[in-house]
């Protein structure tokens, strides 16, 4: 009875060790398999992703003109050299963003009060997900060139708001 069960265990662990051989060399063809569909898909996807990239077009926005902000707080720009300002505004009823002067204009900016901002005009990268820039959004970028006290039909709703143009390039 021995016997016959170390036999019964001695080919049931021959046939184990030919499955084992079998799985070898199946895994070899499917591992060469695999990359080869892996090099494939790989270099499909870069040239795809070259004709992307080669295809698509920069927008650019270009803003201009001047806009009405009201002054809620003047701080000196402890970013820059001394004797830079900063001024917190914000448009009628919109988020405040900051102003950088080149000059200290503490003492001639009135808080609370609404002036209205000539800048240079500049041009800014826009994400592919952007398609309604604000220019509150790039105020790092606005070089003030002059203000003025705002009149009486450019207060509120009426406020003046620069002119964004959209550029492909």
């Amino acid at each position: 009875m021995k016997k016959k069960a170390i036999i019964v265990l001695c080919l049931a662990l021959v046939l184990t060790l030919i499955g084992c051989g079998n799985n070898a060399q199946s895994s070899d063809e499917h591992n060469a398999e695999y990359e080869e569909g892996y090099t494939a898909g790989y270099e499909a996807g870069y040239h795809d992703g070259e004709e992307q990239a080669t295809g698509n077009e920069k927008h650019f926005a270009r803003f201009l003109g001047s806009f009405t902000a009201t002054v809620e707080q003047i701080l000196p720009d402890y970013y820059a050299l001394p004797g830079k300002t900063v001024a917190v505004v914000h448009f009628f009823q919109d988020r405040p963003f900051l102003l950088h002067f080149q000059k200290d204009l503490t003492g001639e900016l009135i808080e609370g009060t609404a002036y209205v901002f000539e800048f240079e005009t500049f041009e800014v990268e826009l994400p592919d997900d952007e398609e309604n820039p604000n220019i509150s959004d790039y105020m790092y970028s606005i070089n003030v060139t002059n203000y003025r006290v705002a009149e009486d039909d450019e207060l509120g709703l009426e406020g003046k708001m620069p002119t964004v143009e959209i550029v492909s390039k």
